[in-house]
């Protein structure tokens, strides 16, 4: 619906000079514009504290919500009447505020929050604007509703909301200052509103005054019909008059009243810039007059950029406010942190009344000593004011400086005097300018360079063509590099300055310091407009130090355009440069098939040209992988199977580098598969030696030879492998020729023994050798749950024992073809081992081999376990239970003999005989037989000892056949088994044979040799397929044990020295051997000891 409201004001506001524009975050303060040089930052990032709380919930920053806002667009969409364009200021700096509008019809959607009536009674208009916000209050000057909305806060909660903050961390004596509500930042300063609140940027109000610059103007009413349409254009006299604030207007201000209030004038924000660094930069007269007149005021206060307020008036061109600074006796030669001067920063903007000013407060100061420091001052950069106002091209700035005896042949940072930097600008006025106060043409910056060499480099015609006007120009002047004026335009492809420099007579055949002519660089940069204008000379085949031509350099970078000018005017297309390359081969092996062709249109012979090392265009296009190259040279007439220095066709090339589509060109013009170089190397070997798979499934394609050799003997798998690339190998295993590629043996290098690409694979490539084992298998493609399903394996590669893969002619090593199995699947007749070292026959095998590489998977595989169960069940089961007959029966008869035998004790007991017990045990049976020998133990000890005996000839055997590598501990127990049970069953005295009586030391053997006879059983039963598990589980157990016995053993003597030191009265610790035995038994839970060991040296008295 409609409403009525009371008139609302609105302002058409024109963004002033140097303030953010109000629709952006745009930072206030200007950039210095250095060229080439470190920008300064800006004194502050972009202030959203500032500026963003002018955009929120506002459309203009002047305007306060639910105002009737006149928009005013030009170059927008809307298209304004007569009468809008009557209202805009004559100035672009003007401001209109307050232009009442005394009807306005508007919906509920344009009422502020709290003002939507339900019933738009005049008694509710106060409690609807009671409830506005006093963020809102503050900004929009409404002292109405902020006194009734401070009415309804108790006192105690008065301070708190007073100095609350928005979302945008400002308070609300912000908003008051920012559009000097005087009124408003009275009545909140006396609610106790803190005067040195600070937002997020640490800006206080007195930062806002300062900041936001505002000009009053008087009101001028304008009067709407209801339909809110302008009235027709006022006479000149009743346009709105703008006028800056008097003193009157300042006494009325909020920053007048923060200062009454004691807000501090000095203090600073994030980026330490005070209230007056603000109204420097912003120009606000007013605001800095106040300040100045403050006997406290710092004027030499600095930011974190060590910029004073002097500084930043000089920067944003603000030049009453540097009279006013000057005036107050502010430092006038003061540096920032790069060193900077207020005169630098004026000179940098190029503010002549601004440099004025400073020269006329030095002169006024100092006289023109104090001008002459001012000007001498540098910067970071050695930059004097005239360094930089030469460079920003401040024409008036450079001739002021001049005026006041500016040195102008001193140089800035890298040497730079002002006349190369005007030369660098272009700045021409500039430039004559020095000249005339007495610039030297001839300076040198510190690349050696003159000013007339900058000018030919940025093609600066008319500077170039008065440096040449003066007397004695340095037109033949070199820098650190040997270039003159003329080579540097020719390098940067100026046409004009070229010509310019060639009419005053510079020197065409001029170098550089690699022997490079101007034509030779217009060549190098591809400038063909430069390389014209220098054509008039004959300079097109002279070529640099390392007898590079411009043919050279252009065919070299494919610059086309060049190439073909250089062709058309009688470049030598067979020249050679110190390599021997001409300019094909320099094209054909960066890629430059163009330049090729036109090379080739030039001189169709070039192809088959050779460099120094006998490389054809062709094997260099090969070796950088330009198969187009290649193609358009191969159309020509290359030859496809030239061959260079090391014996290489350009398929070698190719193989080696892994260029596939180069490859395959080669190959379909008819190029050797198989070529070999001096050392038998083919382009497979290559390929798989530099792990090319791509090139590798070509050539196999193509039918390249898997089973060649190279002079090492190593064939492709073994490239691969050895230079570990499982790519290459993978590409080989799954390739149609496997089987002849694994077909090869070599020397192993490290261990001396023969290798196979097999056990190459088991120990550096296991999912390789798993991929072969899976080509080892076949089936007969039926269903495996099929009752006639069956898979053939080969064992041919995995127990290669008799394989004979050596190259015919040839001593150890090689590779051949053919299986040594039969069509029945046995071996031939003429198969043999390749060696008959039985200890080495059993370390090399594959099997073996995969056990010590610990490769599970592999030993898991169907393929072993077949084989596996296969030689079980051929001819192993048959010896292993041979074998374990024929020992079982020997710890049988060893422990019947041991049982039917009495031990020496019981003659000794019965017969009460001490040493000569074997006589009385012989009396005693001549007497009454009591004691002959058992049956069993006389037939028993044949069998026994027949049984050692025969052991032992085998252990004898196994000696000689392994030599060193019989040692171990499996085999010293079967020597003391076998020898020990020989002592105790032979008979050394005539009453032993008749009674079987044995000696106590023989009877210890025989302990000793029933012991390790079982335990060898034990061993035997680890190659039992059912049991042998358990056999191998409790070797490493008893393994890991001894090894953790080493210090199990270091507590057990601990305690028992300490049990011997305490307990040397008691019988198990009477001795420190006793105390070691008894207390290892207490560690392991035995607790008889006493009563078997120690009972018997007790007194039975006791």
């Amino acid at each position: 619906m409609d409403i009525k409201l009371p008139p609302l004001n609105t302002s058409i506001v024109a963004p002033e000079i140097g303030e953010e524009n109000p629709t952006t975050n745009e930072p206030a303060r200007k950039k210095r514009k250095k060229k080439k040089k470190k920008q300064k930052k800006s004194f502050s990032p972009t202030r959203d504290s500032s500026v963003a709380p002018l955009q929120n919930k506002m459309s203009d920053d002047s305007s306060p919500p639910g105002t009737y806002k006149t928009n005013i667009s030009i170059n927008g969409n809307e298209k304004p009447n007569q009468e809008m364009f009557n209202l805009l200021p004559t100035n672009k700096e003007e401001e209109v505020e307050a232009i009442e509008l005394p009807k306005v019809h508007t919906s509920d959607s344009h009422i502020p929050e709290g003002m939507k009536p339900r019933d738009m009674s005049h008694d509710k208009n106060l409690e609807a604007l009671a409830n506005i916000p006093i963020h809102q209050s503050a900004r929009t000057g409404d002292f109405e509703s902020l006194n009734e909305y401070l009415k309804t806060i108790h006192s105690n909660q008065l301070r708190k909301k007073v100095n609350a903050k928005d979302e945008n961390r400002v308070t609300p004596l912000h908003y008051a200052a920012r559009y000097n509500h005087l009124d408003v930042a009275r009545k909140l300063i006396e609610c106790g509103a803190n005067v040195d609140a600070r937002d997020e940027e640490d800006l206080t109000p007195l930062h806002y005054t300062a900041r936001y610059k505002r000009e009053k103007s008087r009101k001028q009413e304008i009067q709407l019909d209801q339909e809110a349409q302008l009235v027709p254009k006022p006479s000149e006299s009743e346009l709105p008059m703008r006028h800056i604030e008097s003193a009157d207007d300042f006494s009325k201000s909020v920053c007048n009243f923060l200062i009454k209030s004691n807000a501090k004038i000095n203090i600073e924000d994030r980026y330490g810039q005070t209230p007056l660094h603000y109204a420097a930069m912003r120009g606000n007269e007013i605001v800095a007059k106040e300040l100045l007149a403050l006997p406290g005021i710092n004027l030499e206060a600095q930011d974190k950029q060590g910029m004073r307020p002097i500084h930043m008036a000089a920067t944003h061109n603000q030049e009453s406010i540097c009279s006013m600074l000057l005036e107050a006796g502010c430092e006038l030669r003061c540096q920032d942190n790069e060193k900077l001067t207020p005169l630098h920063c004026a000179t940098t903007e190029g503010t002549v009344e601004i440099v004025k000013v400073l020269f006329e407060a030095a002169e006024s100061r100092g006289s023109w000593v104090s001008v002459a420091d001012m000007l001498a001052d540098r910067d970071c950069d050695y930059n004097t004011p005239l360094h930089l106002a030469v460079e920003n091209g401040n024409y008036e700035v450079v001739k002021l400086c001049l005026q006041k005896k500016a040195n102008l042949n001193t140089p800035a940072d890298n040497y730079m005097y002002p006349l190369h930097l005007a030369s660098k600008a272009g700045d021409v006025k500039s430039v004559k300018l020095l000249v005339d106060y007495g610039a030297r043409i001839d300076v040198r910056n510190i690349e050696m360079a003159t000013p007339l060499h900058i000018a030919a480099q940025y093609n600066h015609k008319d500077i170039v063509e008065f440096f040449l006007r003066q007397p004695n120009p340095p037109i033949e002047y070199r820098d650190k590099d040997g270039f003159s004026p003329l080579l540097i335009a020719a390098t940067y492809g100026h046409a004009e300055t070229i010509n310019q420099l060639l009419r005053k007579g510079a020197d065409y055949e001029a170098v550089e310091k690699n022997d490079k002519t101007a034509v030779y660089l217009a060549c190098e940069e591809d400038k063909p407009e430069a390389l014209s204008a220098l054509f008039l000379f004959n300079m097109i085949n002279t070529g640099d130090r390392f007898d590079y031509d411009p043919l050279h350099i252009a065919a070299m970078k494919g610059f086309l355009q060049v190439l073909k000018i250089l062709i058309e005017n009688s470049a030598d297309v067979d020249s050679k440069n110190e390599e021997e390359q001409t300019p094909l081969h320099l094209a054909a092996d960066n890629g430059r098939t163009n330049c090729v062709r036109e090379l080739l249109i030039a001189d169709h012979s070039a192809a088959n040209d050779e460099d120094e090392n006998s490389n054809t265009p062709l094997h260099l296009a090969a070796l950088s992988g330009h198969s187009k190259v290649a193609n358009l040279l191969l159309t020509n007439g290359a030859d496809v199977s030239a061959r260079n220095g090391s014996m290489w066709t350009p398929l070698d090339c190719a193989a080696a580098k892994g260029w596939v589509k180069t490859a395959k060109v080669l190959l379909e013009a008819d190029s050797p598969v198989d070529p070999m170089d001096k050392t038998k190397t083919t382009p497979l070997h290559l390929g798989c030696r530099y792990g090319h798979s791509d090139v590798v499934k070509l050539l196999i394609t193509w039918k390249a030879n898997v089973t060649q050799c190279d002079s090492d003997g190593y064939n492709c798998l073994d490239l691969a492998i050895d230079n570990n690339k499982v790519d290459v190998a993978t590409e080989i295993v799954n390739s149609e020729f496997w089987e002849d590629a694994l077909r090869n043996e070599t020397m192993d290098i490290a261990t001396g023994s023969r290798t196979t690409p097999m056990r190459k694979l088991i120990k550096k490539m296991p999912d390789v050798a798993e991929a072969v084992f899976l080509r080892c298998m076949t089936d007969n493609k039926k269903n495996p749950e099929h009752k006639d399903y069956a898979v053939w394996f080969n064992y041919e590669f995995l127990d290669d024992t008799y394989a004979n893969w050596a190259e015919p002619g040839t001593s150890e090593i090689g590779s051949g073809s053919g299986s040594v199995y039969g069509d029945d699947f046995k071996l031939s007749k003429k198969a043999r081992a390749y060696t008959t070292d039985s200890g080495e026959m059993k370390k090399n095998h594959p099997l073996m081999i995969m056990v010590t590489s610990k490769r599970e998977d592999l030993l898991a595989h169907p393929l072993v376990t077949a084989l596996l169960k296969h030689k079980w069940n051929s001819f192993g089961r048959v010896f292993y239970y041979i074998n374990f007959f024929i020992y079982s029966v020997f710890p049988d008869f060893l422990t019947g003999y041991i049982v039917e035998t009495k031990p020496p004790f019981v003659y000794e007991l019965e017969l009460g005989a001490g040493n000569n017990t074997c006589d009385m045990v012989n009396l005693a049976n001549t007497r009454d037989k009591d004691y002959d020998q058992p049956l069993f133990a006389r037939i028993g000890k044949y069998v026994i000892m027949a049984l050692a005996a025969w052991n032992l000839l085998r252990e004898l055997l196994q000696v000689y056949q392994a030599k060193l590598q019989y040692l171990g501990w499996e085999n010293l127990i079967e020597w003391v088994t076998y020898i020990c049970a020989l002592l105790l069953v032979i008979d050394f005295k005539t009453c032993q044979r008749d009674t079987g009586f044995r000696e106590d030391w023989q009877w210890s053997l025989g302990a000793t040799s029933i012991f390790l006879a079982w335990i060898e059983l034990v061993l035997f039963l680890q190659k039992f397929p059912a049991l042998g598990i358990y056999v191998v589980m409790f070797k490493d157990i008893l393994n890991t044990f001894i090894q953790f016995f080493v210090v199990f053993v270091l507590f057990i003597v601990a305690f028992a020295l300490g049990f011997y030191t305490l307990l040397q009265n008691q019988e198990p610790f009477a001795s420190v051997w006793q105390s070691l035995m008894k207390t290892t038994v207490m560690m392991i839970g035995e607790f008889e000891y006493d009563s078997i060991f120690n009972d018997q040296f007790r007194d039975p008295k006791c």
